[in-house]
């Protein structure tokens, strides 16, 4: 299996950072509340399909590919690919609880929760059609032909369908291999040496998503963040610089190590580079030549000389 660097992973760990950050008054405090939560349910997801394929075998050859980053007249992204020397299989997988409804003429997803509301989706059906597509066109690229398949991944074990799509599947994790098992393999369309090489076309043709800064993603004031080095004890931003770490002022707690994660909350939440009055300003500290050692122990590129000096993070 390649398992290669999820996006959605980069963007739970950015809307986290950002939810802890932003002040509670503000007014998209909520929607990032809940774009946290659904990001968080997205990869719970795909790795429920990921243990599905780590409990099973199958009669015959096949590559799983997860969190697939591509381009092809546009950018695209698949949450799981089987691709076997008969057939290539893309998995969307919905991590969605409640009744849900997949609607037509418009094409859109309705879920209604225990209490009765509904709440409206992009159409799974749209998206998987518009990847398997996508796909199709980066293979022929690559000069490789091959039936392609596409099925919803219900990963949400309190899910129940009451109105099916029309023109794709929608199955739940446990039943993964026998939709896989059931498809049709009477022509070979791979060798193994193509198979290798869509594997290593897949590494090569990667692009991870990266989402930050998340301020100026979501149209965010900087200054509306909650600034200082943040205490994991006691969730205050402004802990105390000490010789050879931090101290929280209201726990005690000691942390030797909280510069990194607050200049790393920098990067995530705010821009790319970072200088030493901004360092400073956003870890409360006094002292240009202990911004200075920070941020030269921190592996950062360093961009311009004397006060002019920059500091990037590769992600």
């Amino acid at each position: 299996m390649l398992k290669v660097m999820d996006s959605c992973e980069y963007n739970l760990i950015g809307l986290q950072m950002l939810a802890k950050r932003l002040n509670d008054t503000h007014p998209q405090k909520e929607i990032i509340l809940a774009k946290e939560k659904a990001a968080k349910a997205g990869l719970q997801g795909e790795r429920r399909i990921s243990e599905v394929f780590a409990k099973y075998t199958f009669p015959f050859e096949y590559i799983l590919v997860e969190n697939i980053g591509l381009n092809s007249n546009g950018k695209f992204q698949i949450d799981a690919i089987f691709l076997t020397p008969y057939f290539l299989v893309v998995l969307e997988s919905k991590n969605i609880s409640g009744k849900l409804f997949f609607k037509q003429n418009p094409a859109q997803l309705e879920r209604e929760t225990p209490n009765g509301k509904v709440d409206v989706f992009e159409s799974p059906e749209i998206q998987l059609s518009r990847n398997i597509h996508l796909l199709q066109e980066w293979l022929g690229n690559q000069g490789l032909t091959i039936p392609i398949y596409g099925v919803i991944v219900l990963s949400n074990p309190k899910v129940r369908v009451i109105e099916p799509p029309k023109k794709l599947s929608a199955i739940l994790p446990q039943t993964i291999p026998v939709y896989l098992r059931n498809l049709p393999r009477e022509n070979v369309y791979f060798d193994t040496d193509k198979m290798k090489k869509f594997e290593n076309q897949i590494k090569v043709g990667q692009q991870t998503y990266i989402p930050f800064p998340m301020c100026t993603r979501w149209g965010i004031n900087p200054e509306d963040l909650r600034s200082g080095v943040q205490c994991e004890s006691c969730d205050i931003h402004g802990m105390k610089k000490r010789k050879n770490g931090w101290t929280c002022p209201r726990c005690g707690h000691f942390d030797k190590l909280g510069h990194e994660k607050t200049i790393r909350d920098w990067f995530m939440l705010i821009s790319d580079t970072i200088t030493n009055k901004q360092c400073r300003e956003f870890l409360h500290l006094e002292s240009n030549y202990i911004a200075h050692r920070i941020l030269q122990s921190m592996n950062l590129t360093k961009i311009g000389t004397s006060r002019n000096t920059k500091y990037k993070w590769i992600w």
